[in-house]
């Protein structure tokens, strides 16, 4: 009679444990976004990559919920700090991570351990938006066609040398995958920062850069557009043909996403999803997008989470058989 007393007891006690949690949950839920200010943090500097789109997200989000909303820049290792803080926060949905989909599809790879599990320590909430890059001669390169660039490159293997954000970067990654579509060899020069001064002042001679920093210079005619790696032309620069138009299935695009802390109350993830959605498709968010040469995105959590899956796999591959490692 005393054991199953306790028995009953214990079951009583748990039950009264999952109510509370659930209680807790709810409230957090019910009261958010209101409590406090909603922190998105970005694992890039200042003015570099994704910084000034996430600042607008994050004005576009404020008003939407009429919260105050605050961006923090935690840029280093490859973008795993950031994404370690944002991993590491109370998922009450007031940390939120605004970042390329590299911390989990690629670092893991490139650097051998992050300090955050990619899949279980993070929800998908939603893919913003994408873009492809452009392949960029500077004026120290007298061709004007990416086809110019392949022949020279084959004629004088490793005489031409590219510049990039570093070992593992987009960049990188998406010059090494040319290189073997064209079956070329060029020298890799990686920098921590945009190398567009070096490749107008002509100590480099190709780079691959993003919009926001590839179009004001190839608009200026300080550098040329060879290609663009989107998987259709830009309609910023509709002129620049694709790499998949000389070397079919060589699309290589960059996209940006939403994630919080795994255990974040579905309540609250629905209404960010939901919030996002609608920010992507206001008319100056559009406009600013397209101005750079992106394009919004519409996808499911399932969907995101398939994407992060590929990516990875690919990544890992791509990194283990060109043995590429950060110094």
């Amino acid at each position: 009679m005393r054991r199953e007393t306790t028995l009953m007891l214990m079951t009583a006690l748990l039950g009264s444990v999952a109510l509370s949690s659930a209680a807790s949950a709810q409230a957090q839920a019910t009261a958010w976004p209101h409590a406090a200010p909603i922190r998105i943090v970005t694992p890039t500097p200042v003015g570099v990559g994704s910084d000034a789109f996430t600042r607008m997200y994050g004005d576009f989000l404020g008003k939407a919920l009429k919260a105050t909303v605050i961006v923090e820049n935690r840029p280093g290792a490859a973008g795993t700090l950031g994404t370690d803080a944002v991993a590491k926060s109370a998922p009450n949905g007031y940390t939120l991570l605004i970042s390329t989909s590299l911390p989990f599809t690629t670092a893991p790879s490139l650097l051998g351990k992050v300090p955050y599990h990619a899949q279980k320590d993070f929800v998908p909430v939603a893919q913003l938006y994408r873009g492809g890059s452009f392949v960029l001669a500077g004026p120290s390169f007298a061709g004007k066609t990416l086809q110019d660039l392949v022949a020279a490159a084959k004629k004088a293997p490793g005489l031409i040398n590219y510049a990039s954000y570093g070992p593992g970067s987009t960049a990188h990654l998406g010059i090494e995958l040319l290189q073997d579509a064209a079956g070329i060899t060029m020298t890799h020069i990686p920098y921590k920062q945009s190398a567009i001064p070096d490749l107008i002042g002509g100590q480099v001679t190709i780079s691959w850069e993003p919009p926001v920093s590839a179009l004001p210079n190839i608009r200026a005619g300080k550098v040329r557009a060879l290609a663009y790696s989107g998987d259709k032309r830009s309609p910023a620069l509709p002129e620049v043909p694709t790499l998949a138009e000389s070397y079919p299935g060589l699309e290589i695009f960059t996209w940006v996403g939403v994630w919080a802390p795994a255990g974040t109350p579905d309540a609250i993830v629905q209404r960010l999803q939901t919030a996002f959605a609608a920010i992507s498709n206001e008319p100056d968010m559009l406009r600013a997008l397209g101005d750079a040469g992106s394009e919004p995105m519409a996808t499911t959590q399932a969907q995101m989470a398939a994407a992060i899956e590929h990516e990875t796999q690919a990544m890992s591959r791509l990194i283990k058989a060109k043995h590429i490692t950060v110094n």
